[in-house]
């Protein structure tokens, strides 16, 4: 039997012997000390069984474990500071900034636990106070590289890019096979636009741990973001690799994929990753924009509906969809989507220019005033969108029809076009355009290409921009494709070929190889020949590139045309020489 409150030592014992208290059953102080030694004993016991529990996974023990220290000593720090950690696994972070408070209250001289409630503050959304407990574990520890490391986190996420690169620099510095830190600076770098930098850091993480996937799906985001994109493809799937579960490297790899001219690819990396992650909004817009690639259109306006239905403040989303549903004399339904992306961001001059557009291309030039005086004080893209749509309304009565799919315009271009002759391409790159034109033509159909990229630097642009390395792409039976450069391979087909141009798809960006290709054909281009421009109007230097070397054919030759369909979502303007 136990006393059931504390009792004096003078006070009669709770044995009912009659005698006090310090001559009956107190304990002597070497009994006292020896339960003393016993209780810590079996605390640092169950605080090391409760350790192995939690970094097994098994926190419902551990939990139960750190309470029962808890229970025989309130105060006890380690306790507090783990089972703290446990919240903030389980995302109690408010209960977790509590008990690690507590412990540090207790001991502050650990520098991880200052460590740790920093973890937690971050997770509360409370930087400021994330940065201050980093500090105080640096103080106590000034080569602490996780405090280093997570400070630079914060700092990072705070746009205090250079203070975080520091930051990461000095944990690098302490731990130089630290690969999260080399993979955040890589990161950070990245943000801050400093590609070539963010591929060695992570390419320095990925050496110090090769299984490091994440750090394998970052490095392919910087070598898509230096133009790399068949680097970024390898990248990814050495991720993939590693963890096939792994939904923003399936993503990634679609939107790889895509860039690099590989849409029926990078559908199938789109699908896995919705079936891993079916809620995943972005990938069921991006495989609307590959589907729209492939002009598979109704199955590309399904899955960004889709988008939409899982994330209805989804502005891109929303622009995506009022391009697919963007038809000749049907522009409702697009100025519906566009009156939405501009009010979720209103900001957003490009957006301004789109409805304003079509506000005015349906005659509501009052109501597309405001969103064109909101794009003029936009980028040298928007003020350019605004000079070619200026341009078109004075150029052509009535307008002509509005699309917003590549595949319209060949459509639109294939039906207006001469029943009998020649349909080529120049520009094929990756053949996503070729193969479209091939389905619809039903004849012959010649692409013309270096496959090595630009001739020539074109603006921001460098030589060898949009090379295949060499690499011809995958196309249909009725494709024939030709390469080299164009003043060497368009003499020797004209010499085979006879016959006038029905129908060809102009893509060389460059005003110089535009007018090789209009000089060696002008004599082919006859009443009834549609070109198509891929790149022709409302971008910065519109007026310097395919629209010139064509006006300037015109005036030379004296050919008269007409415009059949245009578009400042693709770029394409559709003409047909009468």
């Amino acid at each position: 039997m136990e006393p059931a409150g504390k009792i004096g030592r003078n006070e009669p014992c709770f044995c009912g012997s009659g005698r006090k208290y310090k001559h009956c059953c107190l304990p002597s102080a070497a009994a006292r000390a020896a339960g003393a030694r016993s209780a810590a004993a079996e605390s640092a016991s169950a605080l090391r069984m409760a350790h192995q529990h939690h970094q097994a996974g098994r926190l419902q023990h551990a939990e139960a474990l750190y309470r029962r220290v808890l229970a025989a000593d309130p105060d006890q720090p380690d306790a507090l500071h783990m089972l703290g950690l446990l919240a903030h696994q389980t995302g109690a972070n408010d209960d977790a900034a509590s008990l690690i408070g507590r412990a540090i209250r207790t001991k502050r001289s650990d520098p991880s636990y200052h460590c740790n409630l920093g973890l937690v503050y971050a997770a509360l959304g409370r930087p400021d106070a994330a940065i201050d407990s980093y500090r105080s574990a640096l103080a106590i520890e000034p080569r602490f590289a996780n405090a280093h490391n997570n400070l630079g986190l914060v700092l990072a996420s705070r746009g205090q890019v250079d203070a975080a690169i520091e930051c990461f620099r000095k944990a690098i510095s302490i731990s130089p096979d630290y690969a999260e830190a080399h993979n955040n600076l890589g990161s950070t770098l990245l943000d801050g636009g400093r590609t070539q930098e963010a591929i060695a850091a992570f390419g320095r993480a990925i050496a110090s741990r090769p299984d490091y996937f994440v750090a394998h799906n970052n490095l392919g985001n910087a070598l898509l973001a230096g133009d790399a994109p068949d680097q970024a493809i390898a990248s990814y799937r050495r991720a993939l690799a590693i963890r096939s579960d792994y939904v923003e490297a399936h993503y990634n790899l679609g939107t790889a994929l895509k860039d690099w001219g590989k849409p029926e690819e990078s559908t199938e990396s789109f699908r896995t990753a919705l079936r891993l992650q079916p809620d995943f909004a972005e990938a069921h817009n991006s495989l609307g924009a590959a589907l729209q690639d492939l002009g598979r259109l109704d199955e590309a306006i399904a899955s960004v509906r889709a988008a939409l239905q899982l994330k209805p403040d989804y502005a891109e989303a929303l622009f995506n969809l009022h391009s697919l549903l963007l038809e000749p004399g049907h522009v409702a339904p697009s100025i519906e989507c566009m009156v939405g992306a501009v009010r979720l961001k209103p900001d957003d001059t490009a957006f301004r220019f789109f409805l304003g557009m079509l506000l005015d291309y349906c005659g509501d030039g009052a109501a597309a005033a405001e969103h064109f005086a909101r794009a003029e004080r936009g980028t040298a893209d928007d003020r350019a969108r605004l000079d070619a749509w200026r341009y078109i309304r004075s150029a052509a009565a009535p307008l002509p029809p509005l699309t917003g799919s590549a595949i319209q315009a060949f459509r639109i271009g294939l039906d207006n076009a001469s029943r009998t002759g020649l349909v080529l391409e120049f520009g094929v790159r990756f053949g996503a355009s070729i193969r479209q034109i091939a389905a619809l033509a039903q004849q012959d159909v010649h692409g013309f290409d270096s496959f090595q990229g630009l001739p020539e630097d074109w603006h921001r642009e460098s030589r060898g921009s949009y090379t295949t390395g060499g690499a011809l792409p995958a196309v249909p039976g009725n494709v024939v494709l030709h390469a080299g450069w164009f003043e060497d391979t368009l003499p020797p087909f004209l010499a085979r070929h006879a016959g006038p141009v029905r129908f060809m798809n102009i893509d060389c960006d460059l005003y110089s190889s535009t007018v090789t290709v209009l000089e060696r054909l002008a004599d082919r281009v006859v009443p009834g020949t549609v070109i198509v421009f891929d790149e022709y109007l409302g971008y910065e230097h519109w007026r310097d590139d395919e629209f010139r070397a064509f006006q300037e054919a015109v005036a030379r030759h004296g050919w008269r045309y007409e415009v059949l369909c245009f578009s400042f979502v693709t770029k394409q303007v559709a003409v047909r020489i009468v």
